[in-house]
């Protein structure tokens, strides 16, 4: 049984299958806010709930990796600097989401295929045709829309480019994820967990946020453990597995499907309408994803 759940992480799948996975993976992230807030509701400040979510995972990691990652010495600063920088922008995304903006921390965070393919041109020698391009602007004109935003009037405060940030940093992350395809994405995953917990735990110190008390964590914990570790980690080793084989620009660009997913779980929970533009917003999303799937060959 275990062998055959261990395949479907580790195997290779085919490329059009592999886009999907993203998608569809990266859509699940889009209800992450409803286990994250109904925590808060225990009363955790937002950056020691983001320290759950980050914690419970890598303690559900660390008895599967402790082995192999000694045996895997040649890849320990791959698996850092990876990790580090994957751990880094969600950490700061999830930073931004809680003291700045949050249409402005996603849109900024969204303009992360933009990164990815000119770090991937950079760094990976990597050639993008026209249709790519036209895919990055279909995506970032549909997060746009769907996030409100008026790109004509967009006055920003300092703690609005934590979503930048983070976007930059994910970007590189993946191009190292994609430029050290041997490196064991098991391996990432945890150091993306781990360091995560380490700035978003620290942070919360340094600003002085309230540490949850035993009763908070006790009546947190089955949820978060259940949101974190089963439902989240297995689409995040997804996605980090087939970033060894797929083109950051591309992981990028599919990933807006959790901006698609935010805005609707927000209308059916809670209320929230959507207008007619948001509505075009979410077709231009699914859109793109449409057209990259259909257009998109293996680089292979």
């Amino acid at each position: 049984m275990i062998a055959m759940l261990t395949q479907i992480f580790v195997r290779r799948y085919a490329h059009k299958q592999a886009l999907l996975i993203i998608f569809l993976a990266s859509a699940l992230w889009g209800v992450l806010w409803v286990p994250m807030r109904h925590i808060e509701g225990y009363g955790l400040s937002g950056l020691w709930v983001v320290t759950l979510f980050h914690l419970l995972p890598s303690l559900a990691i660390l008895p599967f990796i402790v082995k192999a990652y000694f045996a895997d010495r040649a890849h320990w600063l791959v698996s850092i600097i990876a990790g580090g920088l994957m751990g880094l922008g969600f950490v700061l995304y999830g930073l931004g989401l809680v003291v700045a903006s949050v249409t402005k921390t996603t849109v900024l965070f969204y303009v992360t295929p933009v990164w990815a393919t000119l770090f991937a041109y950079i760094f990976l020698a990597e050639r993008v045709g026209f249709g790519r391009w036209l895919a990055i602007m279909g995506g970032l004109f549909g997060c746009m829309l769907v996030m409100r935003v008026n790109p004509l009037s967009f006055a920003y405060d300092t703690a609005d480019l934590l979503g930048l940030i983070a976007g930059i940093s994910w970007a590189l992350g993946s191009v190292v994820i994609r430029r050290y395809p041997r490196a064991n994405f098991l391996h990432i995953t945890f150091m993306q967990y781990f360091i995560g917990v380490l700035l978003a735990g620290g942070t919360a110190i340094y600003i002085g946020d309230a540490v949850p008390t035993t009763k908070m964590l006790v009546a947190a914990l089955p949820v978060a453990a259940l949101a974190s570790t089963v439902v989240f980690l297995p689409s995040v080793l997804l996605v980090f597995r087939i970033m060894q084989y797929v083109s950051p620009g591309l992981v990028g660009i599919l990933m807006l499907s959790e901006v698609l997913v935010a805005a609707l779980s927000s209308w059916l929970f809670l209320g929230e309408a959507l207008t007619v533009w948001q509505w075009a917003g979410v077709v231009a999303i699914l859109g793109t994803g449409v057209f990259v799937g259909l257009t998109e060959k293996s680089d292979d």
